[in-house]
């Protein structure tokens, strides 16, 4: 309960700092005035918000340690999410695994998402869509670098209702799961 005194210091303190400050008169009816009432608004607003969060998490606590997982989960999420760098690593990482298998001993799954991702990137039709917490891979329909008129016409590009199709794989957690997946038996083992 002592932050609940806290709050109602930081409210006398403030008033008590209001009524000491007074702008000289040169800055009356200035851009100064305007701009210093501004940013008294904005930390007033900001302390109520702050007292409020206080006081809310003594009488709930049970909701505001599920606000405080849910916030921390989504920071580490973010301070995890992989790059295009770190898909291109594991990508040859695999596909070195991939060659070290002879051919008729290798999963055709598995190969054959390792020569569509090949086929992407020779082509430049691979992107990278970063959400923050996770990274999409997907395919588009044209090259990056391709100048046609289709490829620049925007009625022909990759729509917002079937861009779930041209989703290739997921990156969370510093892993590419539909890769991790496809990779998982790569090699048919008959013994």
């Amino acid at each position: 309960m002592s932050l609940m005194r806290v709050g109602g210091r930081v409210t006398a303190l403030r008033q008590k700092l209001g009524d000491k400050l007074v702008l000289p008169d040169r800055f009356k009816d200035t851009f100064v005035e305007k701009w210093l009432k501004y940013w008294n608004g904005l930390v007033r607003d900001y302390s109520e918000v702050a007292i409020g969060v206080v006081k809310e998490t003594y009488t709930k606590p049970k909701k505001s340690v599920a606000y405080g997982t849910g916030i921390l989960c989504l920071y580490k999420a973010a301070q995890h999410n992989p790059d295009d760098e770190a898909f291109m690593t594991v990508l040859r990482r695999q596909t070195n695994r991939m060659i070290m298998v002879a051919p008729e001993l290798q999963n055709r799954v598995s190969a054959d998402y390792l020569l569509m991702l090949e086929r992407a990137i020779n082509q430049k039709k691979l992107r990278f869509l970063s959400l923050g917490i996770c990274t999409l891979v997907w395919v588009d329909l044209y090259a990056e670098d391709d100048c046609t008129y289709p490829a620049i016409c925007e009625f022909t590009k990759v729509g917002y209702l079937n861009f779930h199709e041209r989703v290739i794989d997921v990156g969370f957690c510093n892993e590419f799961w539909r890769l991790k997946w496809k990779m998982r038996d790569y090699d048919v083992n008959y013994l």
